[in-house]
């Protein structure tokens, strides 16, 4: 591994708690090559049920503003997670309309340019009721109708998507009008770039997706370390200095760097983000 660092490194899905171990993490990120990174609001279901989305969305906001602080360049996408049905259901609410609340105050923020799209909001990631998977598509459709009207992009937080998959959320992004590179699947296998590679895509920044993800030499997708600072679960997702990693494997193994920096890095963030 060279002792240099790759500038302009940006990090598609990144999350911040308050606390030092955040604080850490950034200077870890900004020590390793990372200048950028698009924060994601997490849960926390001890916050309660009232003014639950204000509360994670403005927490974010200052989150946000610290890491600028510090010298990044940050995004920031809001939005409810799609395991917020079952904390609503538990509570009495009726969680189909109380996420699509957050979605609104979400697309407001956008609006207001405080953040820049609405996210991870989905579908579980594992085998739920047809019923919860109906109104997780009514929740991702109100998203992407929204990225149509104000123009924000739309992070999506599902199920493992096969090529049937990817077209089912090419066809919603579609029928909602709204621009397919806007639409990002976090968590994207990079098998699957080729198809429908309008969309857009955030790759867990592990050695062997890199090189697949690059291999299928498309330029619709970005990097993420999907961290989660976790005091308990160090290091979770992958740790945070992932992708500068990354980006000095790519430098050390492919001739035309550049170009990929250019296009994971720069072009599509930019675009996708509006940074």
């Amino acid at each position: 591994m060279g002792s240099y660092v790759v500038p302009g490194v940006f990090d598609a899905h990144f999350h911040l708690n308050p606390g030092e171990q955040g604080k850490v993490a950034v200077r870890r990120y900004m020590a390793s090559g990372g200048s950028g990174i698009n924060l994601v609001n997490l849960p926390d279901y001890s916050d309660g049920y009232s003014g639950y989305y204000e509360k994670r969305y403005e927490l974010t906001i200052k989150l946000a503003e610290s890491a600028r602080e510090s010298g990044l360049r940050v995004s920031v996408t809001l939005g409810p997670y799609p395991l917020d049905y079952f904390f609503w259901e538990k509570g009495g609410f009726n969680a189909k309309q109380m996420m699509l609340d957050g979605v609104e105050l979400a697309a407001k923020y956008c609006s207001e340019h405080r953040a820049s799209a609405i996210g991870e909001i989905g579908r579980p990631h594992f085998p739920v009721e047809q019923n919860i998977t109906e109104v997780s598509n009514e929740v991702i459709m109100r998203c992407m109708q929204l990225s149509k009207e104000i123009g924000c992009a739309v992070v999506l937080h599902t199920e493992d998507l096969d090529s049937t998959g990817i077209e089912g959320i090419y066809s919603m992004a579609v029928q909602a009008g709204a621009d397919p590179r806007k639409i990002v699947k976090h968590h994207a296998s990079p098998e699957v770039n080729h198809v429908r590679p309008e969309l857009s895509r955030s790759i867990l920044a592990t050695r062997e997706n890199v090189r697949k993800a690059i291999n299928e030499k498309t330029s619709n997708f970005m990097l993420e370390s999907d961290y989660v600072d976790d005091p308990a679960k160090p290091d979770k997702v992958i740790p945070p200095d992932s992708v500068p990693k990354r980006a000095i494997m790519i430098k050390e193994q492919y001739q035309n760097n550049e170009e990929i920096f250019a296009s994971i890095f720069h072009d599509l963030p930019e675009f996708v983000f509006s940074l």
